[in-house]
């Protein structure tokens, strides 16, 4: 009986953290394009979108970047700690709005 305890233990002490953002398809967070969660230590293709804002904070020492090709490559237009803090940010560059998300210890990077 204490062996199914100890791994019903492990099994709730595993889990995931995601950042939670509302995408925008303008850079001013006016016009809504939908939301993602973006899991830490995970990249996201996520389609068009020129700004975004974070309900939900990751987790613990976590970047969010944003990147202009939809893969976690090339271009970062925009990189912010994961902490929700309600701003609008612009995730834009001389290539245009951004198409993926990753959450990573470091800007840029998977």
């Amino acid at each position: 009986m204490q062996f199914k305890a100890i791994i019903t233990l492990l099994a709730v002490a595993v889990t995931s953290n995601a950042v939670i953002v509302d995408l925008f398809s303008d850079p001013g967070c006016v016009t809504p394009a939908g939301n993602r969660n973006v899991f830490d230590n995970s990249c996201a293709p996520l389609g068009g979108f020129q700004s975004y804002r974070i309900t939900g904070s990751g987790g613990s020492g976590q970047q969010l970047s944003a990147y202009s090709r939809n893969a976690c490559a090339g271009p970062v237009t925009a990189c912010t700690p994961v902490a929700a803090t309600g701003s609008c940010v612009r995730a834009t560059n001389d290539d245009g709005g951004s198409n993926a998300m990753s959450s990573s210890p470091v800007c840029g990077a998977l």
